[in-house]
């Protein structure tokens, strides 16, 4: 684990567990990773801040990549040995980028990241977006990376490739949540115009068509007109959900004394649907039966799975109704 680049001989190894008698559970580590572990601890300990050091945290991190007292302790050593030293720093992010491409799921190097480009003197969106893009290409969902993207976003103020880079990718896949809310968080950080709000409004009622019983474009959707149409639903966009419901409201149904619809489930193309009609019927009382028979027709046939909650929407209801 360790080459002859450095010599650590001056180095007492610190022990890596207590060897305690009784102990419930012994890890058995091998002896190379038992000393490179000890020289970590023995220099982190001592608080030393050079070359070797460094080098001594790409070991470890190499066999433990989520090491984050390494990390952080790597950190200290590069900005003690870099400073703003702009080309050193991007040797640095040279060799992240490297490390990053093998160790997609760990969620520290992202951190890590955004140490370095807060001390480098002149950091660039610009160098980050291949390793975004080629992080993002190979796992679509990767959290940790759309998380990262949305802090250089804000870090860099840069937003003008964000709705397209995002639409790319649902286009690709019109479930990704991940980048229906990466859509959304641009939408909500660059205070977008009348107009823009429209055509993203059209957006998702087209990605809606696509795959009707979909959450995202639906809670995107809805996320338009909470956010930014103060909750006014427009008559089109509830035309637009009552064409997935087929005949719901014009049923009359009746309900047995435990609460539940007697009749069987009518036809519904997207219980999403029913639940944005149920939001927007809740806000005016003169269809509130409505938003009722869409609570208790989400609790009995179409996401009984949060029976609970939407029991607490209909019990919320109910008391509004008494007052």
């Amino acid at each position: 684990m360790l080459d002859f680049k450095y010599d650590f001989d001056d180095i007492i190894p610190l022990p890596i567990s207590s060897d305690a008698e009784g102990e419930l559970c012994q890890i058995m580590y091998d002896d190379d990773y038992k000393h490179l572990m000890g020289i970590a601890r023995a220099m982190l300990e001592s608080k030393e801040l050079s070359e070797r050091a460094l080098h001594i945290t790409n070991s470890v991190v190499e066999v433990v990549p989520a090491f984050y007292t390494i990390w952080n302790y790597r950190y200290n050593i590069v900005r003690f040995l870099y400073g703003e030293n702009a080309e050193a720093l991007d040797k640095e992010l040279d060799w992240l980028d490297e490390f990053t491409l093998n160790n997609p799921k760990n969620y520290q190097i992202w951190s890590y990241r955004q140490a370095i480009l807060q001390l480098h003197p002149k950091p660039s969106f610009k160098r980050e977006l291949p390793i975004l893009h080629s992080m993002i290409d190979d796992d679509t969902k990767n959290y940790h990376v759309w998380s990262y993207r949305r802090w250089c976003v804000l870090f860099f103020k840069d937003f003008t490739k964000e709705l397209a880079f995002a639409g790319d990718f649902i286009r690709r896949d019109v479930y990704n949540n991940s980048a229906w809310c990466h859509r959304m968080f641009v939408l909500k950080n660059y205070h977008p115009s009348a107009q823009e709000i429209e055509a993203e409004i059209t957006y998702a009622k087209e990605m809606i068509e696509k795959a009707p019983q979909n959450i995202s474009p639906w809670n995107y959707l809805r996320g338009i007109h909470e956010v930014f149409l103060s909750g006014n639903y427009s008559p089109e966009t509830v035309e637009f959900a009552l064409s997935f419901v087929g005949d719901f409201f014009e049923r009359k149904f009746s309900i047995n004394h435990e609460g539940s619809l007697c009749e069987e489930a009518p036809v519904v193309e997207s219980s999403f649907a029913l639940e944005l009609l149920a939001t927007v019927y809740s806000k005016r009382r003169e269809h509130l039966q409505k938003a009722k028979e869409a609570y208790h027709g989400l609790i009995a046939w179409y996401d009984p799975i949060r029976k609970n909650f939407w029991e607490y929407r209909l019990g919320l209801l109910e008391k509004d109704e008494g007052k």
